[in-house]
Protein backbone atom coordinates (compact mmCIF):
# COMPACT_ATOMS: atom_id res chain seq x y z
CA UNK A 1 0.00 0.00 0.00
CA UNK A 2 3.19 2.53 -0.28
CA UNK A 3 1.51 4.07 -3.36
CA UNK A 4 -2.17 4.34 -1.95
CA UNK A 5 -0.18 6.17 1.15
CA UNK A 6 2.42 8.30 -1.23
CA UNK A 7 -0.89 9.36 -3.22
CA UNK A 8 -2.31 10.23 0.48
CA UNK A 9 -0.13 12.38 1.16
CA UNK A 10 -0.36 14.11 -2.02
CA UNK A 11 -3.71 15.17 -2.05
CA UNK A 12 -3.31 16.07 1.88
CA UNK A 13 -0.64 18.94 0.35
CA UNK A 14 -3.92 19.70 -2.17
CA UNK A 15 -5.68 20.12 1.31
CA UNK A 16 -8.38 17.36 0.38
CA UNK A 17 -9.49 15.93 4.14
CA UNK A 18 -10.87 12.76 5.20
CA UNK A 19 -8.82 10.33 2.38
CA UNK A 20 -9.37 6.76 3.04
CA UNK A 21 -7.54 3.62 1.88
CA UNK A 22 -8.90 0.15 1.16
CA UNK A 23 -7.45 -2.52 0.38
CA UNK A 24 -10.04 -4.52 -0.99
CA UNK A 25 -12.99 -3.34 -3.38
CA UNK A 26 -15.53 -4.92 -0.71
CA UNK A 27 -14.52 -2.37 2.07
CA UNK A 28 -14.45 0.51 -0.81
CA UNK A 29 -17.68 -0.25 -1.70
CA UNK A 30 -18.47 -0.04 2.14
CA UNK A 31 -16.71 3.26 3.14
CA UNK A 32 -17.84 5.04 -0.30
CA UNK A 33 -21.64 3.94 1.08
CA UNK A 34 -21.02 5.29 4.19
CA UNK A 35 -19.49 8.27 3.31
CA UNK A 36 -22.61 9.28 0.59
CA UNK A 37 -24.96 7.90 3.60
CA UNK A 38 -23.49 10.81 5.48
CA UNK A 39 -24.31 13.60 2.63
CA UNK A 40 -20.62 13.07 1.48
CA UNK A 41 -19.63 12.92 -2.78
CA UNK A 42 -16.42 10.78 -2.18
CA UNK A 43 -13.88 10.79 -5.44
CA UNK A 44 -12.84 7.58 -5.64
CA UNK A 45 -9.50 6.39 -7.38
CA UNK A 46 -9.69 3.01 -7.70
CA UNK A 47 -6.56 0.67 -8.72
CA UNK A 48 -7.83 -1.88 -11.44
CA UNK A 49 -7.02 -5.00 -9.75
CA UNK A 50 -7.64 -5.29 -5.87
CA UNK A 51 -7.16 -8.67 -4.42
CA UNK A 52 -10.88 -9.82 -3.87
CA UNK A 53 -12.65 -7.64 -7.27
CA UNK A 54 -11.21 -6.10 -10.26
CA UNK A 55 -12.47 -2.34 -11.36
CA UNK A 56 -15.66 -3.18 -13.36
CA UNK A 57 -17.12 -5.51 -10.52
CA UNK A 58 -16.31 -2.70 -8.11
CA UNK A 59 -17.67 0.60 -10.69
CA UNK A 60 -20.48 -1.20 -10.87
CA UNK A 61 -21.56 -1.88 -7.20
CA UNK A 62 -20.19 2.31 -6.61
CA UNK A 63 -22.76 3.11 -9.48
CA UNK A 64 -25.62 1.79 -7.82
CA UNK A 65 -25.11 3.57 -4.68
CA UNK A 66 -24.08 6.96 -6.97
CA UNK A 67 -24.91 6.91 -10.41
CA UNK A 68 -23.07 10.21 -10.38
CA UNK A 69 -19.64 9.09 -8.91
CA UNK A 70 -16.47 10.17 -9.94
CA UNK A 71 -13.94 7.19 -10.43
CA UNK A 72 -10.14 7.50 -11.55
CA UNK A 73 -8.91 4.47 -12.36
CA UNK A 74 -5.06 4.36 -11.68
CA UNK A 75 -3.23 1.24 -13.44
CA UNK A 76 -0.19 0.10 -15.95
CA UNK A 77 -2.24 -0.52 -19.16
CA UNK A 78 -2.08 1.63 -21.95
CA UNK A 79 -5.03 3.87 -23.34
CA UNK A 80 -5.50 1.33 -26.17
CA UNK A 81 -5.82 -1.41 -24.11
CA UNK A 82 -9.20 -3.36 -24.36
CA UNK A 83 -9.71 -3.23 -20.14
CA UNK A 84 -9.27 0.13 -20.20
CA UNK A 85 -11.86 0.98 -23.44
CA UNK A 86 -14.10 -1.12 -21.15
CA UNK A 87 -14.13 0.68 -17.80
CA UNK A 88 -14.22 3.78 -19.56
CA UNK A 89 -17.13 2.91 -21.53
CA UNK A 90 -18.44 1.63 -18.19
CA UNK A 91 -18.58 5.01 -16.88
CA UNK A 92 -15.11 5.41 -15.46
CA UNK A 93 -14.18 9.77 -15.61
CA UNK A 94 -11.11 9.54 -16.27
CA UNK A 95 -7.72 7.19 -16.00
CA UNK A 96 -4.25 7.60 -15.11
CA UNK A 97 -1.01 5.62 -16.06
CA UNK A 98 1.30 3.69 -13.56
CA UNK A 99 3.74 4.66 -12.37
CA UNK A 100 1.89 7.59 -11.95
CA UNK A 101 2.66 10.89 -12.19
CA UNK A 102 1.51 13.55 -9.58
CA UNK A 103 1.05 16.42 -11.67
CA UNK A 104 -1.32 14.16 -13.80
CA UNK A 105 -2.94 13.33 -10.46
CA UNK A 106 -3.16 17.04 -9.69
CA UNK A 107 -4.47 18.18 -13.43
CA UNK A 108 -6.90 15.56 -12.90
CA UNK A 109 -8.19 16.92 -9.51
CA UNK A 110 -8.45 20.47 -10.55
CA UNK A 111 -10.12 19.31 -13.45
CA UNK A 112 -12.78 18.17 -11.39
CA UNK A 113 -13.08 20.92 -9.04
CA UNK A 114 -13.57 23.19 -12.04
CA UNK A 115 -16.49 21.26 -13.11
CA UNK A 116 -17.95 21.21 -9.89
CA UNK A 117 -17.55 25.14 -9.65
CA UNK A 118 -19.33 25.19 -12.58
CA UNK A 119 -22.77 22.84 -11.57
CA UNK A 120 -22.59 24.44 -8.51
CA UNK A 121 -22.55 28.10 -10.48
CA UNK A 122 -24.87 27.11 -12.77
CA UNK A 123 -27.37 24.77 -10.86
CA UNK A 124 -29.88 27.22 -10.13
CA UNK A 125 -29.70 28.15 -13.88
CA UNK A 126 -29.89 25.10 -15.32
CA UNK A 127 -33.09 25.41 -16.61
CA UNK A 128 -31.89 28.44 -18.74
CA UNK A 129 -28.87 26.59 -19.86
CA UNK A 130 -31.33 23.83 -21.18
CA UNK A 131 -33.38 26.40 -23.03
CA UNK A 132 -30.48 28.11 -24.47
CA UNK A 133 -29.15 24.73 -25.88
CA UNK A 134 -33.04 24.46 -27.40
CA UNK A 135 -32.65 27.92 -28.79
CA UNK A 136 -29.98 27.38 -30.30
CA UNK A 137 -30.53 24.55 -32.60
CA UNK A 138 -33.00 23.26 -35.24
CA UNK A 139 -32.56 20.39 -33.82
CA UNK A 140 -31.15 18.57 -30.33
CA UNK A 141 -31.22 15.11 -29.09
CA UNK A 142 -31.68 14.22 -25.05
CA UNK A 143 -28.04 12.63 -24.95
CA UNK A 144 -26.91 16.09 -25.82
CA UNK A 145 -28.71 18.21 -23.71
CA UNK A 146 -27.90 15.78 -20.75
CA UNK A 147 -24.18 16.25 -21.63
CA UNK A 148 -24.07 19.53 -22.09
CA UNK A 149 -25.54 20.34 -18.74
CA UNK A 150 -23.97 17.79 -17.08
CA UNK A 151 -27.98 16.53 -15.63
CA UNK A 152 -29.15 13.22 -15.58
CA UNK A 153 -30.93 12.13 -18.50
CA UNK A 154 -33.99 12.22 -16.00
CA UNK A 155 -33.68 15.17 -15.04
CA UNK A 156 -33.44 16.61 -18.57
CA UNK A 157 -36.59 14.53 -19.59
CA UNK A 158 -38.70 15.69 -16.74
CA UNK A 159 -38.02 19.52 -18.15
CA UNK A 160 -38.67 18.62 -21.51
CA UNK A 161 -41.97 17.05 -20.67
CA UNK A 162 -42.39 20.35 -18.64
CA UNK A 163 -41.81 22.20 -22.16
CA UNK A 164 -43.69 20.28 -24.39
CA UNK A 165 -47.04 20.34 -22.34
CA UNK A 166 -46.18 24.09 -22.42
CA UNK A 167 -46.21 23.77 -26.24
CA UNK A 168 -42.84 25.42 -26.15
CA UNK A 169 -40.79 22.43 -27.93
CA UNK A 170 -42.32 19.70 -30.01
CA UNK A 171 -40.89 16.05 -30.15
CA UNK A 172 -39.50 15.06 -33.30
CA UNK A 173 -37.95 11.89 -34.78
CA UNK A 174 -34.76 9.79 -32.88
CA UNK A 175 -31.54 11.40 -33.26
CA UNK A 176 -29.10 8.85 -34.16
CA UNK A 177 -25.59 10.45 -33.72
CA UNK A 178 -21.66 9.31 -33.26
CA UNK A 179 -20.25 9.28 -29.85
CA UNK A 180 -16.47 8.01 -28.48
CA UNK A 181 -16.23 4.40 -28.95
CA UNK A 182 -13.86 4.98 -24.96
CA UNK A 183 -15.99 6.76 -22.99
CA UNK A 184 -19.35 7.68 -24.22
CA UNK A 185 -19.69 11.06 -25.18
CA UNK A 186 -21.37 13.01 -28.01
CA UNK A 187 -18.99 15.99 -27.62
CA UNK A 188 -16.96 15.26 -30.69
CA UNK A 189 -15.15 17.20 -33.25
CA UNK A 190 -13.53 16.08 -36.46
CA UNK A 191 -10.43 16.54 -38.78
CA UNK A 192 -9.62 16.40 -42.13
CA UNK A 193 -6.23 15.62 -44.09
CA UNK A 194 -4.48 14.34 -46.78
CA UNK A 195 -5.41 10.67 -47.72
CA UNK A 196 -1.60 10.58 -48.92
CA UNK A 197 0.40 12.02 -46.06
CA UNK A 198 -2.25 12.62 -43.12
CA UNK A 199 -1.11 16.84 -43.24
CA UNK A 200 -4.06 19.32 -42.49
CA UNK A 201 -2.23 21.77 -45.40
CA UNK A 202 -4.44 21.28 -48.15
CA UNK A 203 -7.19 23.63 -50.04
CA UNK A 204 -10.31 22.94 -52.49
CA UNK A 205 -10.21 23.74 -55.65
CA UNK A 206 -10.62 22.67 -59.72
CA UNK A 207 -8.69 20.16 -61.69
CA UNK A 208 -8.17 20.68 -64.91
CA UNK A 209 -7.08 17.64 -67.35
CA UNK A 210 -5.37 18.62 -70.90
CA UNK A 211 -6.56 16.15 -73.19
CA UNK A 212 -3.02 16.61 -75.58
CA UNK A 213 -0.45 15.87 -72.87
CA UNK A 214 -2.10 14.71 -69.97
CA UNK A 215 -1.50 16.90 -67.50
CA UNK A 216 -3.92 17.87 -64.75
CA UNK A 217 -3.00 20.63 -62.42
CA UNK A 218 -5.49 22.96 -60.39
CA UNK A 219 -6.93 25.78 -62.36
CA UNK A 220 -4.99 28.47 -61.50
CA UNK A 221 -1.91 26.65 -63.03
CA UNK A 222 -3.37 27.30 -66.66
CA UNK A 223 -2.48 30.78 -67.04
CA UNK A 224 -3.97 32.75 -69.65
CA UNK A 225 -5.95 29.62 -70.50
CA UNK A 226 -1.85 27.99 -71.40
CA UNK A 227 -1.14 24.54 -70.00
CA UNK A 228 1.68 24.63 -67.88
CA UNK A 229 3.22 21.17 -68.92
CA UNK A 230 3.15 21.79 -72.85
CA UNK A 231 2.18 25.12 -73.10
CA UNK A 232 -0.63 24.85 -75.75
CA UNK A 233 -3.41 26.84 -75.48
CA UNK A 234 -6.61 24.99 -73.94
CA UNK A 235 -9.60 26.40 -75.87
CA UNK A 236 -12.79 24.14 -75.97
CA UNK A 237 -14.01 21.78 -73.09
CA UNK A 238 -15.03 18.66 -73.59
CA UNK A 239 -12.51 18.88 -77.14
CA UNK A 240 -9.33 20.31 -75.59
CA UNK A 241 -9.59 19.57 -71.69
CA UNK A 242 -12.01 18.92 -69.16
CA UNK A 243 -12.63 20.34 -65.30
CA UNK A 244 -13.14 18.35 -62.37
CA UNK A 245 -14.68 19.73 -59.81
CA UNK A 246 -14.34 19.49 -55.75
CA UNK A 247 -10.95 17.97 -55.77
CA UNK A 248 -8.30 18.98 -53.02
CA UNK A 249 -5.05 19.58 -53.51
CA UNK A 250 -2.43 19.31 -50.57
CA UNK A 251 0.14 21.35 -49.96
CA UNK A 252 2.26 19.54 -48.04
CA UNK A 253 3.10 16.38 -50.69
CA UNK A 254 1.36 18.06 -53.98
CA UNK A 255 -1.56 14.69 -53.67
CA UNK A 256 -4.83 15.57 -55.76
CA UNK A 257 -7.44 14.24 -54.45
CA UNK A 258 -11.20 13.64 -54.35
CA UNK A 259 -12.25 12.55 -50.18
CA UNK A 260 -10.66 13.66 -47.56
CA UNK A 261 -9.72 11.26 -44.77
CA UNK A 262 -11.80 12.40 -41.95
CA UNK A 263 -11.03 11.40 -38.19
CA UNK A 264 -13.32 11.82 -34.99
CA UNK A 265 -11.65 13.15 -31.86
CA UNK A 266 -13.43 13.00 -28.34
CA UNK A 267 -13.62 16.20 -27.14
CA UNK A 268 -13.69 15.19 -23.31
CA UNK A 269 -10.77 12.46 -23.42
CA UNK A 270 -9.06 13.59 -26.17
CA UNK A 271 -9.27 9.93 -28.17
CA UNK A 272 -9.37 9.43 -31.36
CA UNK A 273 -10.66 7.21 -33.85
CA UNK A 274 -12.36 6.70 -37.76
CA UNK A 275 -16.29 6.67 -38.41
CA UNK A 276 -16.39 2.64 -38.93
CA UNK A 277 -14.55 2.45 -34.85
CA UNK A 278 -17.51 5.08 -33.79
CA UNK A 279 -20.04 3.86 -31.15
CA UNK A 280 -23.47 5.27 -32.35
CA UNK A 281 -26.39 7.02 -29.40
CA UNK A 282 -29.99 7.07 -30.22
CA UNK A 283 -32.22 9.03 -28.42
CA UNK A 284 -35.21 11.59 -28.47
CA UNK A 285 -34.79 15.09 -30.71
CA UNK A 286 -36.55 18.15 -29.65
CA UNK A 287 -37.50 21.26 -31.44
CA UNK A 288 -38.34 24.49 -30.05
CA UNK A 289 -41.15 26.45 -31.05
CA UNK A 290 -40.92 29.21 -28.31
CA UNK A 291 -38.86 29.83 -25.29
Amino acid sequence: MAVATLIQDFLKKLNYQNIKICNTGKSGIQVFNELVNSEKMPIVILDYSLPDMNANDIMAEIFRIRSDAKIIIETANERTDETIKDVLRQGAYQYIEKPIRFENLKSTMEILEEEDKIIENTSDDSHKEMDSLLNSSTRISLARISEYTGKKREEVSEYLKKLQNEGKIVPIDEIKEISCNMCNSVKIGQNFSCPSCGKTNFKQGKLIEHFKCGNVSIEDSYKNNVCPKCNKEIKIIGVDYKTIDNYYICSNCGEKFPDLTIEYMCIKCNNKFKLEQAKWITSEGFRSISL
